[in-house]
Order: C-alpha cells, then sequence, then structure tokens
C-alpha cells in the first residue's frame, strides 16, 4: 500500500514538470488561409499606368517603320487578380522615306479591356490582357476610325509600396474605313511603364 501511495505521489509530481517541459505549439496559419512564405505584394484597388511603346507596324501598313507610341490607362481591381481598365494609346506613324506619306500621319486607340494577373515572386506580379478598341487613323487634314481588338502580356516589379515598373508586349489589329476601303491597321508593340498604384 505504502508503494501504491509512493507511486502515485511521484506521479503527481512528474506530470507537471514533463508538461511544461514540452516545446511550445506552433504559431496559428495567417488569415486567410494559404501556407505560402515571403511577403507578396498588395493589389492595389486603383491604378494609372504611363507608358512608352514602340511600334512595329503589321497588317495593311507597307513602308512605314518602328513607330514612337505612349499609353496611359486607368484600372481597377474587381476581384482577386482581375482589374478592368481603360485608356489611350497615341502612335506617331513614321513613314520609310521616299513613300510620299504625310510625316505627320497619327493612330490614336481608345481602350477598353480585362486583365488577369497573377504574382510570380513576392514583389512581381505577371498578367494577360484582351481589349477592344477604337482606333482612329489621320493626319492634319482627315481621319478615318474603325474598331478592333487585341492582346497584352507582360510583368511588373513594385519598387515602392505604390509603385512599380514593367515590361510587356502586345498586339492589335484594327479595321479602318478609308474611303469604302478597309484598311487592317495593326501593331506589334513593346511597351515599358511606369505604374502607380493607390
Amino acid at each position: 500500500m505504502r508503494k501504491l501511495l509512493g507511486l502515485g505521489s511521484l506521479l503527481v509530481v512528474c506530470l507537471p514538470l514533463v508538461a511544461a517541459a514540452q516545446p511550445p505549439p506552433p504559431p496559428p496559419p495567417p488569415p486567410g488561409g494559404g501556407g505560402g512564405t515571403g511577403y507578396e505584394t498588395p493589389e492595389k484597388k486603383m491604378r494609372l499606368d504611363v507608358g512608352l511603346m514602340a511600334g512595329l507596324a503589321q497588317g495593311d501598313y507597307e513602308n512605314v517603320g518602328t513607330s514612337p507610341g505612349l499609353t496611359l490607362v486607368f484600372g481597377v481591381t474587381v476581384a482577386n487578380n482581375i482589374s478592368i481598365f481603360g485608356g489611350l494609346r497615341y502612335i506617331s506613324v513614321q513613314p520609310e522615306e521616299d513613300t510620299g506619306m504625310s510625316s505627320d500621319v497619327y493612330q490614336a486607340d481608345f481602350l477598353a479591356g480585362g486583365r488577369y494577373s497573377f504574382p510570380v515572386s513576392p514583389t512581381a506580379k505577371a498578367f494577360a490582357e484582351a481589349m477592344l478598341l477604337y482606333s482612329t487613323l489621320g493626319d492634319d487634314e482627315d481621319s478615318f476610325s474603325g474598331i478592333g481588338f487585341g492582346a497584352r502580356g507582360g510583368a511588373v516589379f513594385n519598387v515602392s509600396g505604390s509603385i512599380g515598373i514593367g515590361g510587356a508586349i502586345s498586339y492589335t489589329t484594327s479595321t479602318i474605313d478609308i474611303m469604302s476601303i478597309d484598311v487592317d491597321a495593326a501593331w506589334l508593340g513593346i511597351e515599358g511603364f511606369a505604374s502607380f498604384g493607390f
């Protein structure tokens, strides 16, 4: 009987000491689930992209060299990794020498579309876009308009809390009615841009 009482007393003393020696439980997972490591730059609700483009003429553009362009796009996030956008692109069409084409020819495009993006590193996201265009081809005297579509893909790298820099490749094509003749105004664009989130 004394042995049982001694054994019981020993268990009562040892169990708290054994429990205290156990390692603490692991911390709970971060809110929102997911077991990823590292810090991912949060997606801003709105963004403004300002960019430069080198346009390589395609379609019915003949005797046209590499042409510079400007882009201005405003986007709004509507769901996780999904946003819609609208903007303007202006291309100064550069004719090659001795073509007789006016040096003041331009193409202005109003853009509207959607973007899907996904993280590729804690500070970078890749994206793919589809868009519709309303295009105007003109010079100082006349202008002609039409509609078209395009696609664009690239990546943006965060350099501060609200500023990113990126690059993209785009292809767009618009059918423009010029004096009852349908002209395929197409461009392969190589782009660089700055993105401001807010």
